[in-house]
This record gives structure tokens, sequence and C-alpha cells, in this order.
């Protein structure tokens, strides 16, 4: 029996950046559970680490992942304790203190509310928002005009569950929450009440997730500039866009269909673009990223 297509293609991108390796790091990879995109007990510790475990084997490089509350990974790595924070929104503030490469994937960053209480959210209009109570959590930056909006009501905490559990109880109005992350910890925290909320449509923003490498890091621009290349070496062979299908976002633990797994609109040949079809209608096609415009 053959060896299918794009394991060869896969491994003869391992071959190719191997013969260049001179010295294989280990890096220590500051992160949280933030399900389905990284946690402890996922399988390859979720989609972004797997993406992100690919791309550091391009450079002969692995990566070991220390799970930290988020507030603690951010100022442990921007001081240089790891090598690297992932996966984070980048933020001006956070441009000064750590080099990026190309985007792991993105993220689809919203409101969930109870359907028995109607929000007179108009999109884009963060005025409509003030008579709400907002739930956010400790650390997270979230959209430039939201973060920024001192005038409406923010209640904190320390992760997206506790905002998603206060949002079930009555005790808040809204949570600012991934789409794929609440989805996710509804089926798995709580299945009996998932139907009780919703992501309200559109996205408040579609967020790239980055590895941040921290600039007090000796060799921290040479390292970002090696991750860059093996991501894109990825997205431009396909196994990037075959890794987001593989992993069912859309789907993970029988959630329904609610959008498209992220990508799929904006790379070509995206696997698993039909099985996502169903709810797609319903989601908006997120922007072209510069970075995804340039690989084109």
């Amino acid at each position: 029996m053959g060896i299918p297509q794009r394991l060869l293609r896969h491994f003869s991108l391992l071959l190719l950046f191997g013969l260049g390796t001179v010295q294989a790091d280990t890096l220590r990879v500051a992160t949280l559970d933030w399900e389905p995109y990284v946690g402890a007990d996922l399988p390859g510790q979720g989609l972004a680490s797997r993406i992100l475990d690919e791309a550091l084997a391009l450079n002969g490089d692995r990566a070991e992942r220390v799970f930290l509350p988020w507030q603690r990974a951010l100022n442990e790595t921007r001081e240089g304790r790891y090598d690297a924070l992932m996966p984070a929104y980048l933020s001006a503030d956070r441009s000064r203190d750590f080099y990026t490469s190309m985007p792991l994937l993105d993220s689809q960053l919203g409101f969930f509310h109870r359907r028995d209480h109607a929000i007179a959210y108009r999109a884009g209009d963060l005025n409509s928002l003030r008579p709400y109570r907002i739930g956010v959590v400790r650390g997270y930056v979230n959209q430039a005009d939201f973060d920024n909006a001192d005038f409406l009501t923010r209640e904190v905490v320390n992760n997206d569950w506790q905002n998603l559990e206060k949002l079930l109880r009555g005790r808040l109005d809204l949570a600012v929450v991934d789409r794929y992350t609440g989805y996710h910890l509804l089926a798995r925290n709580a299945p009996a009440l998932r139907e009780q909320l919703e992501f309200i449509e559109p996205p408040l923003e579609i967020k790239p997730l980055y590895v941040l490498i921290p600039k007090a890091r000796t060799g921290g621009e040479a390292l970002a500039a090696n991750l860059d290349r093996g991501l894109r070496t990825l997205r431009q062979s396909g196994r990037l866009q075959q890794l987001i299908a593989d992993a069912h976002l859309e789907t993970a633990q029988g959630i329904r269909a609610v959008a498209e797994h992220p990508l799929a609109e904006q790379v070509p040949g995206a696997g698993g673009h039909d099985r996502a079809r169903e709810g797609a209608d319903n989601s908006p096609a997120a922007p072209t990223l510069d970075w995804q415009a340039s690989l084109r």
C-alpha cells in the first residue's frame, strides 16, 4: 500500500529543514488551558499546539509547554523567563515587548448572551452596550475600541468559563469569549444548558492568534524568523489548512455547526469546507488579513 501524498509532502519538508539544522533546541513555551486551541488534556495539547509543534519541527526544534494562569504567563514571558508565549492576540503594548511571526490561525472574538434575554446591540456601535454588564477575563486583549471604551460596565474574572457560568446564572448580560472556546466549554461543562447561550453575530473582531517571543530573550529575533519560516512553509504546502480542517472546530464536542472554521474562507484549498457549510450563512466572511494577502 502506498504512502499518502500529503504525508510524503510533510516528510519531505522535515528533511528539507532538517538538513540545515545544527542543533535542536527545546523551547519552554508558556501557555494556558484555552480549549479547543490549547489544553493539557487535549490530543496533541490542542490545535494551536499541533501547528506550533510542526512549524518548530521543520527547524529541528521542539516545544515544552508550561500551563499557567494567563496573566502570570504573559508577565513571566515578557521578562524572558520563557522562550515564547502562545496563543496570544497582538496589541500595541505587546508589540513593544515581543517579536512575532505569521499567526498560527484566526480566532472569532465576540459576545455570548442568554437566548431568553434580548440584547439591543448594534454591530460596531459600542454605545449600544452601555446598559449591559459585560464579562471580560483579566489580562486578555480584546478589540481595541472595546478595551478603550471606559464608559462600559465590565466585570473581570480569571477565565472564560467563569464568565459563561455567570452568564448562565444571570449575573452578566454579555460575556466576551472566542466563539469556539465558548461552545467548547459549554459542551464540556454544561451540556444540558448549552442551548441557553448563543454567540452574537457578527463577531466583534476576527483576531489572529500569535506566538509571542520576548525581546528580553537572547536570540529572540532569530527564533521568531525561524518560526515564521516554518509557519509559512506549512501554509504554502497546504499542511496548515489540513491541520485546521482535521480539528473540526465547528463540530467539536457535539457542538452544532455555527460557522466556518478559522481560515476556511481565507486560504485556498482548505479541507473540511463542505463540512462547515451548515450554519456558515449565519457568519460573515472574515476579512483577508495583511499577512494572508502577502502570501497569495
